[in-house]
């Protein structure tokens, strides 16, 4: 990816480390998942990372087969769970019954907290700001609010309404007004402005910390790109939205690291004749992929 323009760093989380297994062939060796591992900052020195597998067995995160080098990881079904859907597509292809769910909130000065901490639950689960505290969204509204409620601990002070239609306004008038798609535009164009640097970069990088990387780079611009995106069905986009074309490339690229990812793997399993002959001589630590393997 393009790094002139940098975005904001999150802090590494589990979900960020197990998407490792989607683009790594579902399953990970110990020496690869390591050398992996070595692309994120946080994880530079082998004590951490040995830490962070025994933490991710542990939580069942992921299962073990065999054992020291030998070790073999497998994603978990509780660590896909844990990744989440990857795939807006379901989101934009359900269909939508025409009707509005609009809910609106009174919480007095005195419980300002309480205010902002349900501004953003609602905010967080794509909801869009209509006007001051009216909200609006086109699906079933009441379990998203009795979860608000019970995760965020704030009062029970909603009242809610359907309706095929608000007054005056045309929905796509309603959609322009009740999210930042200026916002949300610029953070895509400038995904696709970025994201087809990354493909040259996975062509030639020569071994699997500098693909983690570049892997970990992409998606977080990807997530930055996305996160405000409320995934509204299609019939109600907005003229000019560019999540699907977000999505498409987003999709090639991860195809592409997967193939990258493979070939590094079998170089690493199968180097050449003469790198072979010349391991031998190779003091320890030094080299790519295939060296990493006994460092790990």
């Amino acid at each position: 990816m393009n790094r002139s323009k940098k975005l904001p760093v999150k802090k590494v989380d589990y979900a960020e480390i197990l998407d490792m297994f989607l683009w790594g062939m579902g399953k990970l060796m110990r020496p690869t998942l390591s050398n992996m591992l070595a692309g994120f900052e946080e994880y530079h020195y082998y004590h951490r990372r040995d830490a962070l597998i025994q933490r991710l067995h542990r939580e069942q995160l992921v299962s073990r087969t065999g054992q020291g080098a030998e070790s073999v990881f497998i994603l978990t079904d509780k660590g896909r769970q844990r990744l989440g859907d990857q795939d807006p597509t379901p989101r934009w292809e359900r269909r939508w019954d025409g009707m509005w769910r609009v809910v609106t909130f009174d919480l007095p000065e005195v419980q300002r907290k309480d205010r902002k901490r349900l501004w953003r639950a609602l905010r967080a689960r794509g909801l869009g700001l209509l006007q001051r505290s009216v909200w609006i969204w086109p699906d079933e509204l009441e379990p998203i609010l009795n979860q608000i409620v019970h995760a965020e601990g704030v009062p029970e002070c909603f009242c809610g309404f359907e309706s095929r239609r608000v007054f005056l306004c045309t929905d796509q008038e309603i959609v322009a007004s009740a999210w930042d798609w200026e916002e949300i535009g610029r953070r895509q164009e400038a995904f696709l402005q970025t994201v087809k640097a990354g493909f040259r970069i996975l062509e030639h990088a020569s071994n699997l910390e500098r693909l983690a990387a570049e892997a970990r780079s992409e998606k977080i611009a990807y997530d930055h790109a996305m996160i405000f995106d409320p995934l509204l069905p299609r019939g109600l986009w907005p003229a000019g939205y560019r999540g699907a074309e977000v999505w498409e490339w987003h999709k090639r690229f991860r195809n592409r690291l997967r193939g990258a990812c493979a070939r590094l793997q079998s170089t690493a399993s199968h180097p050449p004749v003469n790198q072979r002959n010349d391991r031998s001589s190779d003091s320890p630590g030094r080299g790519a992929v295939g060296r990493g393997r006994a460092e790990a």
